[in-house]
């Protein structure tokens, strides 16, 4: 009898749900998996900022680990490394782009919705209602109509909005205004829920992706942020499979459940995420869609912004490297960084003035 492949995953009830998605597709492959969930360092330090956190450490090749996302990671890819666990299940946009000694990115689940969602407090609610719309239902609202409206609102323009993403802060005051009284809010999908519903921020934003896939999304109250204004994280609402790098009998199975729209969308995203040199002290989206990427980085209170579309051409040579690296995520993407896209890419961030918010690295 062989032995249950082990899939390591953080506690919450999302990183659950993703690698139980994992464990039923492998099943219906005939393979049996059991899960090994596991507490990080970043779900144990909720009080702290993760970019005011550095860890110590000895392993120089490491150090994508010690601080930002990376510490939602650390502990998940050590099982890997120990062989405590053969598979690890990560939502793509925690992983840094540098990737870890040893591991490899599997597989890529087909994308859910990488959107942004605004979700409005009771109060707020109750405010906007009773002086601005009065027959009117909220969730029918336009994006625009609902922003002139919460730029008039004393609550949301006065109260705690809470939100623990850099990204997230920029763009909120980029769309409402440097006045906005942000505040770090951390914790699962849950927690902060019920911290908005209990009144304690006037508004919060999470993903689209964890809302949907728990069944928590509500019209009444969430409002989903179109991606020209705010401009998702890379690969966000896309869940990455990773592994060891040597080659076991059963990889063939991953390779099965892979996504190739998904594939070549988070390898672009993420290549210009590279390109940025993006860290915890910047704030950076980055979304291709139909074509068309959308940009934004911001470092020390200024930003960059920028939309440019991949030829047909430019397209039709992603999806041919992407099938000449035989479907495997990880050289896909090394060889992408090597390409002449990348330093195609490159030439339009400078001519758009990211040099002002990035080195524009190009051996990242």
């Amino acid at each position: 009898m062989s032995i249950p492949i082990q899939i390591a995953t953080r506690k919450s009830k999302l990183a659950l749900w993703q690698a139980e998605t994992i464990q039923s597709l492998l099943l219906k492959q005939g393979l049996v998996s059991e899960l090994l969930p596991l507490v990080t360092t970043g779900d144990k330090m909720q009080k702290i900022p993760l970019a005011d956190i550095h860890l110590e450490n000895d392993m120089s090749d490491a150090h994508h680990l010690t601080t930002g996302k990376g510490l939602f990671i650390k502990e998940i890819q050590d099982a890997l490394l120990s062989r405590k666990a053969h598979i690890a299940v990560h939502s793509m946009k925690d992983l840094p782009v540098t990737q870890t000694n040893g591991l490899k990115i599997m597989t890529l689940l087909p994308r859910a919705g990488a959107r942004d969602v605004l979700i409005l407090s009771s109060k707020l609610i109750k405010e906007i209602k009773e002086k601005f719309i009065f027959e009117k239902e909220i969730h029918n609202l336009s994006f625009e109509e609902l922003k002139k409206i919460l730029l008039q609102s004393k609550i949301f323009n006065q109260e705690a909005i809470g939100t623990t993403s850099t990204r997230r802060q920029m763009l909120l005051k980029k769309v409402f205004g440097s006045h906005l009284n942000i505040e770090i809010l951390r914790g699962n999908v849950d927690t902060r829920l019920k911290r908005v519903r209990n009144d304690e921020f006037s508004a919060i934003i999470l993903a689209e992706a964890g809302l949907e896939r728990l069944r928590l999304f509500h019209n009444k109250e969430m409002f989903y942020l179109p991606v020209h204004e705010f401009i998702p994280a890379t690969a966000q609402g896309v869940i990455a499979v990773e592994v060891m790098q040597q080659q076991e009998t059963w990889h063939s199975s991953l390779h099965n459940l892979n996504c190739p729209k998904a594939c070549v969308a988070a390898g672009i995203e993420r290549m210009i995420l590279a390109l940025l040199g993006g860290d915890c002290h910047s704030s950076i989206g980055v979304h291709f869609i139909d074509k068309q990427i959308y940009v934004i980085c911001g470092r020390n209170h200024v930003h960059k912004e920028t939309v440019f579309t991949i030829s047909a051409e430019e397209f039709l040579q992603i999806e041919k490297l992407w099938e000449s690296c035989l479907f495997n995520y990880s050289q896909y993407f090394e060889k992408l960084c090597q390409s002449s896209l990348c330093e195609s890419v490159k030439m339009r961030l400078i001519a758009a003035g990211f040099l002002e918010v990035s080195a524009l690295n190009f051996n990242s």
